[in-house]
């Protein structure tokens, strides 16, 4: 056989082997993922903290912001869309503690937090006016409720300028904030807070979206993130049992004459 004829044969087996792989391809299809699957792969993205949810086909979400640079300092309107994978805003959202969207606002050293709730056109995009107090890079994490499930997707804020990352708090089963001292204690993966101003017990604490109390848990390094509902049966009582372990910032917020009020607490998690 001629030098030519090699390769010409050698040519042809080549297209024949990528003619029975695309074939194969063909015949097996997309692959399917169930439920459990899925319910698996949401479960490691809250563990990981990363900005993309599931939506209810299975795809991703993601937060599309107008402006993610805004100057330290000042009150500015930040707005946002929440889009699938195809650039599509999502419109399905269902009231959960009282709004239907919250926005956790912090900055990347676990300082500066807000709790905020955006207002939505009827284009689908949600706006709120948001003020980054000092320079640094925040993370906004839009947390809501979609297709009966709960979502979350985060997006980073950038105020120029000078910045010095705090070192975290140390730990401490106290802490103080607006006269109001507040105890922690934990017991069987449940966090108890107890608040008190002057030395007395606050038994007046007034319902806030819903609920006697609100905790929100970024964990230190990737900003993994939780908002735990209180329990039912106890006014400031919280089962942190689903938190991955870690060392975590924990913002409590309650409401009391008429202000909302957020403390802040350094914890870890060992389990």
């Amino acid at each position: 056989m001629t030098a030519s004829a090699r390769v010409a044969s050698f040519v042809a087996v080549l297209a024949a082997i990528f003619a029975l792989a695309a074939l194969a391809g063909r015949a097996a299809g997309p692959v399917a993922i169930t439920d459990g699957e899925r319910d698996h792969g949401a479960r490691a993205h809250e563990a990981s903290g990363h900005a993309a949810a599931a939506d209810a086909a299975g795809g991703e979400l993601r937060v599309v912001a107008a402006d993610t640079r805004l100057t330290a300092g000042r009150s500015e309107r930040f707005t946002f869309r929440i889009e699938d994978a195809h650039g599509v805003p999502l419109r399905d959202y269902e009231i959960e503690q009282g709004r239907r969207m919250h926005l956790i606002v912090v900055r990347r050293d676990l300082r500066r937090f807000q709790h905020l709730h955006p207002t939505q056109d009827a284009s689908g995009t949600w706006s709120a006016r948001v003020t980054l107090p000092d320079a640094g890079v925040y993370q906004a994490v839009a947390d809501f409720q979609s297709a009966g499930s709960r979502r979350t997707v985060a997006v980073d804020l950038f105020a120029a300028g000078r910045f010095e990352p705090l070192a975290l708090p140390a730990q401490a089963t106290t802490a103080s904030a607006d006269g109001y001292d507040v105890a922690l204690r934990e017991d069987a993966g449940r966090l108890r807070f107890t608040v008190s101003r002057d030395g007395t017990p606050v038994g007046d604490l007034q319902p806030y979206l819903g609920a006697q109390g609100h905790l929100v848990m970024l964990r230190a390094g990737d900003l993994a993130y939780q908002h735990v509902h209180p329990l039912a049966t106890q006014a400031l009582a919280f089962d942190s049992a689903g938190a991955a372990p870690g060392r975590y910032r924990l913002f409590l917020q309650f409401r009391h004459e008429d202000r909302v009020h957020t403390v802040a607490f350094t914890h870890e998690v060992s389990r």
